[in-house]
């Protein structure tokens, strides 16, 4: 696993994947030195004696192999810029006769660099050769999400902490207390407890530091670091804090001439100013097994945190300790297949709501580490996870996010080379751990739009328009001069939008904001319709000489109920039409038939009977074809042939003179029904 100033409590073994074959083959002393660096873990040095080694070395397999565990060096130091290129050259130079993990490692660091595209040649090239490994579709699914969420980022804003940072690496960032006005840190920055380079990693061995906002909102122009027995000679690594910032918990690794003794978790009470001495955070663990990375739950009874376990699901896992009685914890509990995977799951936090903040490079990402939350069910299992996504998450390895508790602010870590700043602006990094602020600005969302007569078209001035959400919001506006409104909304909420004006029908339409994640200004024009327009409702058909009701009639019938149940005010007449084929005494009582069992249906749906009127009007009354006909027409366009023209009446001298594949539409027009308001002030039987 990867040994690394920030991973700290890694030790899985890469000895599988690299081939024995070459044992037997003489290597010059040199590469077997390195070997030698390489089997323990001392990357950095291992590195160096490489370079020597492969200068001297002509065998080509042996060669090969070198470029390889140079490559690997180079990998596990989060050197990845440097260790594309050597995957690249051990391909070429058929590593192990073309193990195909090459290929897999090279498509890793093409993606950790940003080469997205590249990558995902190299990970089709790797299916095509281990079409069963998981590793492959995985690395494919990534490229291709991390491409789109790269097209399509989400509203967060970063800035870089030029505050916390040096030449060197500082990350995994914690609150130092409830106000977030004092932050502490891991640093691999010179001048630490121990000034001499580790021979794994290259940098300073990594100490914990702490910053202040003054009461001029501006960081400690110089970081402090603390003092022993908080920090010693080995590395101190990833930490965190109570609600009051009194007791740290924080990763300490111990090494014994220059052996790696493994990390455990240690804890320390602030008396004063001053930290107390160490304690060790008591579990159940196997003997061999190291652990790392604690979060701790505000009311202080459950501590999350890293481990390579056995009974996990591969590599590091998370892990969760409840407190059964003053220090002492519960045997742990992996925190399930939602959280963890084959991969690393590494720097937990627990927010206050409960949601678990954490890195992992198992899950579908972009590169590296990515950042992932998962939320608990109403079981207390966490049972999703999901990736933040750019620009939290990036190519590089992003992780250790930190959250305030009633914002979405707070802190991480990554060690991208590009990023986007305030305004856009593209920055560049050397490629080092650094800390970022986030924060996820408001989301602005209006609703504007302009409030228009139905049948002239002409926009509505003084019209009230009331705002009903979901959320209770409750706002109401008058149309200005142009018709027009406009509401600011509210994220993630559902709102009726209801307008209404005397002399006019109310309307009422339905505008969300869930689902929308960027800023967006909504537009909803309404109509309403006159009350003195007779309104028809042209789904409402009926077949000769019939009365019931069509299937699809109903469907303008629950509008007309809708309309009467947000108009409780008025009553309407109901009117139905017939043609001219049949006597006319006939056509008034088939046209009160028709009139009446569409009252019988509204009454059926809540409407009260004396708010209703039925008129059967028989054949007395043709139609006047309108502008809006032509403009609606859906038998054919008939009125682009220019057989029918606004203003026409169908009179039965007219429709006589038609063709008669043209009369059974002019005798539909005149089969209507339809409704008018009669009056505005009708009071309902309980308000009176």
């Amino acid at each position: 696993m990867k040994i690394n100033y920030k991973f700290l409590i890694f030790s899985l073994i890469f000895s599988f994947f690299i081939s024995n074959s070459l044992q037997a083959q003489r290597k010059n002393r040199v590469t077997q030195k390195a070997d030698k660096a390489f089997d323990a873990e001392m990357y950095f040095e291992a590195s160096e004696l490489y370079k020597k080694g492969y200068k001297k070395t002509k065998n080509k397999a042996i060669k090969a192999e070198i470029l390889f565990k140079q490559a690997e060096c180079y990998r596990l130091s989060s050197k990845y810029k440097k260790a594309a290129p050597f995957y690249k050259k051990a391909i070429k130079a058929k590593y192990d006769n073309g193990n195909p993990i090459a290929i897999l490692r090279f498509a890793d660091m093409l993606m950790i660099n940003g080469d997205l595209e590249k990558a995902l040649i190299q990970y089709q090239k790797y299916q095509k050769k281990v079409p069963k490994d998981t590793k492959a579709e995985k690395g494919i699914k990534s490229c291709e999400y991390a491409l789109s969420w790269i097209t399509s980022p989400t509203r967060h804003v970063i800035a870089k902490m030029d505050q916390f940072s040096s030449k060197s690496n500082d990350f995994s960032p914690a609150y130092g207390n409830r106000d977030y006005t004092k932050v502490y840190f891991v640093s691999s920055r010179s001048g630490s407890s121990n000034d001499m380079i580790d021979e794994r990693t290259g940098e300073f061995f990594t100490d914990i530091y702490s910053s202040e906002l003054n009461k001029k909102g501006n960081w400690s122009k110089k970081p402090i670091r603390l003092e022993s027995p908080i920090n010693t000679d080995n590395h101190e690594g990833t930490l965190c804090l109570n609600q009051n910032g009194t007791t740290m918990f924080f990763t300490t690794c111990q090494s014994e001439n220059k052996k790696e003794l493994g990390c455990e978790i240690s804890i320390s009470q602030l008396k004063g100013k001053t930290w107390g001495a160490l304690n060790k955070l008591e579990v159940i663990v196997d003997s061999n097994t190291t652990i790392g990375h604690p979060t701790i739950s505000p009311d202080e009874k459950v501590v999350i945190f890293s481990a390579d376990m056995n009974g996990g699901y591969g590599g590091k896992d998370l892990w969760m300790v409840t407190k059964v009685a003053r220090g002492q914890w519960s045997k742990p509990a992996n925190l399930g297949p939602a959280v963890n995977t084959d991969g690393d799951e590494m720097f937990p936090f627990l927010h206050n709501d409960g949601t678990l903040y954490f890195s992992s490079d198992g899950h579908i990402g972009m590169g590296g580490l990515d950042i992932y939350k998962s939320e608990l069910n109403e079981n207390g299992i966490y049972v999703s996870t999901d990736n933040l996504k750019y620009p939290i998450n990036s190519s590089s390895d992003d992780f250790g996010m930190i959250v305030e508790r009633k914002s979405e602010r707070g802190y991480f870590s990554s060690n991208r080379r590009l990023w986007k700043g305030l305004e856009g602006v593209q920055n560049k990094t050397n490629g080092s751990d650094n800390i970022y602020m986030f924060e996820l600005p408001p989301l602005i969302l209006t609703l504007q739009g302009v409030v228009t007569d139905t049948k002239t078209g002409a926009v509505v001035t003084g019209a009230t328009v009331k705002l009903v959400g979901d959320d209770d919001t409750a706002l109401e506006l008058t149309t200005d001069n142009t018709g027009s409104y406009n509401f600011e909304l509210s994220p993630l909420t559902t709102y009726e939008l209801i307008v209404s004006k005397k002399g006019y029908l109310n309307n009422k339409v339905i505008e969300t904001t869930v689902g929308i994640e960027v800023n967006t200004d909504l537009v909803k024009d309404i109509n309403i319709d006159p009350i003195k327009k007779e309104i028809i409702m042209p789904r409402i058909e009926y077949d000769f000489a019939k009365w019931d009701l069509r299937p699809q009639s109903t469907l303008d019938l629950d509008l007309l109920v809708i309309t009467l149940n947000e108009n409780p005010n008025i009553t309407i007449e109901l009117n139905s039409h017939t043609d001219f084929r049949g006597t006319s005494a006939q056509n008034v009582i088939l046209s009160q038939k028709r009139a009446d069992v569409c009252i019988q249906y509204l009454i059926s749906k809540g409407i009260s009977a004396d708010r209703l009127v039925a008129n059967g009007k028989g054949e007395s009354e043709p139609y006047v074809l309108t502008k809006e006909d032509s403009e609606h027409d859906q038998r054919g366009g008939f009125f682009r042939k220019k057989i029918f023209k606004e203003g026409d009446v169908l009179t039965e001298s007219y429709i006589n003179k038609l063709k008669a594949k043209f009369k059974d539409i002019a005798h539909q027009y005149n089969r209507r029904t339809a409704f008018k308001v009669l009056t505005e002030d009708y009071i309902p039987s309980e308000e009176k």
